[in-house]
């Protein structure tokens, strides 16, 4: 598997499709800013192999395609919210119930997790986010849910990947979208701090800096959403045919 290959391709599929098409663009802000939902739809297109970038366009489509990406992610996630349930669940319970008296403040104070449950949950998290993609490509070609839910077929699907290369990958994807997005963040708190610390600003202007970065995130979505989705459909298509 050539990882620079593909990050090429996808750097590329991106900016001619998005980058250098501004209406597009535009477009797939839209797209965001509507729940999210058609954006998951038109990832779904990208999933199916569509090259070059698709057109935003039958947006009732891309909002029902949107929507059964979102359904297919939340039941991957049960598993996640179930053990996060019974960890957290108790101490939650106590800090919203009606009686805030000296036992459930006590209670909160002294309360630790249970560290098996916790390293459970991320376990648990890792092996989802191992899954997901392939199920949601898989998801998008066979335009079944039972195949989403497929293991034996995802395991097996990415046995011929090879599981190796395709951690390689996650890990990848994961660095090029997350240290960007990271420095981002940690920019514009610096930034923030620096502003307040420095010049008496009106809640007016940390509410108009607050909004720039949103927008920012806004605009920048598109990109890492059609890159990302780009890169994993080339992992997905790399998977060595059976004999």
């Amino acid at each position: 598997m050539n990882f620079g290959t593909m990050l090429d391709d996808a750097l590329v599929y991106t900016k001619e499709g998005v980058f250098n098409n501004r209406d597009r663009w535009v477009k797939l802000i839209l797209a965001i800013l509507c729940l999210g939902l058609p954006m998951n739809g038109y990832v779904m297109r990208i999933y199916r192999g569509e090259h070059p970038a698709p057109e935003v366009e039958n947006w009732g489509t891309l909002f029902i395609d949107g929507l059964k990406l979102v359904v297919v992610g939340l039941i991957f996630a049960i598993p996640v919210f179930i053990i996060m349930a019974i960890t957290y669940g108790s101490i939650l319970l106590a800090a919203l119930s009606g009686s805030t008296g000296r036992m459930n403040s006590a209670m909160i104070s002294g309360w630790s997790p249970n560290l098996g449950l916790v390293l459970l949950m991320y376990v648990v998290e890792i092996a989802v986010g191992v899954v997901v993609p392939v199920a949601s490509i898989r998801f998008a070609r066979t335009k079944s849910f039972s195949e989403a839910f497929n293991f034996s077929a995802i395991i097996d699907y990415i046995g011929k990947i090879g599981w190796i290369n395709y951690i390689i990958a996650l890990i990848l994807v994961s660095l090029v979208i997350g240290i960007p997005i990271a420095l981002l963040v940690v920019g514009f708190i610096l930034l923030g701090g620096i502003i307040l610390f420095t010049f008496k600003v009106s809640t007016i202007a940390i509410l108009g800096f607050i909004l720039a970065f949103i927008i920012i995130i806004l605009t920048l979505a598109p990109l890492f959403a059609v890159f990302q989705a780009r890169y994993m459909t080339l992992v997905y298509d790399s998977a060595v045919p059976s004999a």
